[in-house]
């Protein structure tokens, strides 16, 4: 038997975990094949928990202390998980994802046609069949849906299938990171140790964009500004250093390091002049 443990970090939105559970337990799963699921509810306020104990038994719930947000939730999970038991594959999946019924064929069958420890990472669509997760390619261009496994540079982590293989060779996710970059820099740990990152050849997930601008907050003063910069949600320069030097070396670390500063000590008035709507929500 082939085990599964699938990892989901959640914060106050039980309609959508709930959902997100439903979709995933009518899957149908590949011969031979079970998952187990292990939701890291960090601190909700909204009854998840409960809700989730009542609705699925068999699903283990890890609190969270309401700090831990995508990436130290999703840390925390898969430690769980690795304690609990050897398992063949980790699924990392949103709660806010909708997985088609066919997904995890797709996903293994993609597994088996890119070869021993590959990655796959799963095409998200919006409600316009529009795709709006899975990856981006060398050029930072998202990439589309072409019947064919496509390499992956800058991978996104809203369904993505990792073998135990992998974590042998590159572990988990860093916990160093808070929030977000941790998806991307797992993909560029993958590649760097000669792992391949691919997309899935289809759709396998319905699901929403949240595209907000994590390095500038629009009509705020600095304080404000620098407020959101550094908060988790935000895009802790600090973090970014470490990420950027990791992964670019201290000369591009640094370089950005003023940069994300600079951006956001100058006025509305200027980066409109230079930037246009770069830094606004899209």
């Amino acid at each position: 038997m082939n085990t599964i443990a699938v990892l989901i970090t959640c914060h106050n939105r039980k309609e959508k975990t709930l959902k997100c559970l439903t979709f995933l337990f009518n899957c149908i799963l590949p011969d031979g094949y079970k998952f187990d699921v292990f939701l890291v509810d960090d601190g909700s306020t909204d009854g998840t928990s409960d809700t989730v104990k009542e609705k699925f038994p068999q699903v283990n719930i890890i609190a969270g202390n309401g700090n831990l947000f995508w990436n130290r939730g999703m840390y925390t999970a898969w430690t769980y998980a690795r304690k609990k038991e050897k398992y063949d594959y980790y699924l990392w999946l949103n709660d806010d994802i909708e997985l088609y019924p066919f997904c995890m064929d797709e996903l293994f069958e993609c597994y088996s046609f890119g070869g021993k420890d590959c990655i796959i990472s799963g095409f998200v669509e919006d409600s316009n069949h529009r795709i709006i997760y899975g990856g981006f390619d060398k050029q930072k261009k998202m990439l589309n849906v072409t019947g064919k496994l496509q390499p992956i540079t800058y991978m996104n982590g809203n369904v993505v299938l990792v073998p135990y293989t992998v974590v042998e060779k590159i572990g988990i996710l860093d916990g160093i990171f808070h929030h977000d970059l941790g998806d991307v820099d797992y993909g560029f740990r993958a590649v760097e140790s000669k792992i391949n990152v691919f997309t899935t050849r289809i759709s396998i997930a319905l699901g929403c964009v949240n595209n907000f601008c994590r390095v500038r907050k629009w009509n705020s003063n600095i304080i404000d500004r620098f407020k959101k910069l550094y908060s988790p949600l935000g895009s802790n320069p600090m973090i970014n250093f470490y990420f950027r030097k990791k992964h670019f070396g201290i000369s591009d670390a640094c370089i950005y390091w003023v940069y994300i500063h600079i951006i956001n000590v100058l006025p509305d008035t200027l980066i409109n002049i230079f930037f246009g709507d770069l830094y606004h929500d899209k």
